[in-house]
């Protein structure tokens, strides 16, 4: 039983290992956009397109799972879903304006102000609010149309909006995993078509979890939102 069992785990951990060698040029992207960024070799519009280019090498060349042939569909596809950004885009913007017409957000920072509460009070209540806007609704689009009301009542309340932005993007890569709308849910459905989608919610959990303690970690020491960019400055 003993030697079953050891077997059992040098197989598995010779698995694992042959599993990240063979996705290994697929881990380093992330290593490549987000070093090259920091590193200042290249501005974020330029690293999509260095992103793009790495991914279609080994896509083509590597993993061979994109055929020429493919392409045509691969483009269809983009122009979808860049269409659909433009359209939300356009329709955030005229959003915008009519709020900015009907003075919605300064009407709305001077019942902030007037509220007399604790800025962190509402600081939970502008996270509950975009939390629960992610379980319905695109990150994009609910940036693009909460952040005009957004920006004048964090800025009345004096928080730094470096901080600020870097806690509403955890927020929204939380929206990202939060059923029924959570996006990286059905790419890990496509991914693992095996998997139940209930599996996939219950294997996030922890994820959510721990972007939430990060959420509270932030709270406590804001200095960590901009520590790293300091550093390499």
């Amino acid at each position: 039983s003993t030697t079953s069992d050891g077997w059992a785990c040098s197989t598995s951990s010779l698995s694992r290992w042959a599993i990240l060698k063979e996705n290994i040029w697929g881990l380093f992207l992330p290593i490549l956009v987000v070093g090259g960024i920091y590193t200042g070799l290249f501005t974020p519009t330029e690293a999509a397109a260095v992103g793009t280019f790495y991914s279609i090498i080994i896509t083509f060349f590597v993993y061979r799972t994109v055929k020429l042939r493919d392409m045509s569909e691969i483009l269809a596809d983009t122009v979808k879903t860049t269409s659909m950004i433009f359209a939300i885009m356009i329709g955030a913007m005229l959003f915008g304006f009519i709020l900015t017409a009907l003075q919605a957000p300064q009407a709305l920072m001077a019942l902030v102000t007037d509220a007399q509460v604790s800025r962190w009070l509402i600081f939970i209540g502008i996270n509950i609010v975009l939390l629960a806007l992610g379980c319905v609704l695109e990150t994009v689009s609910i940036i693009l149309i909460t952040l005009p009301m957004l920006y004048p009542i964090v800025k009345s309340l004096g928080f730094d909006l470096i901080w600020f932005n870097v806690v509403m993007l955890i927020n929204m890569e939380l929206a990202l995993i939060t059923p029924p709308v959570g996006m990286n849910l059905f790419v890990i459905k496509g991914i693992s078509p095996d998997s139940t989608i209930g599996q996939i919610i219950q294997g996030s959990v922890p994820f959510a979890i721990i972007m939430a303690l990060e959420i509270v970690l932030l709270c406590l020491a804001p200095d960590l939102a901009t520590w790293l960019p300091a550093v390499l400055q």
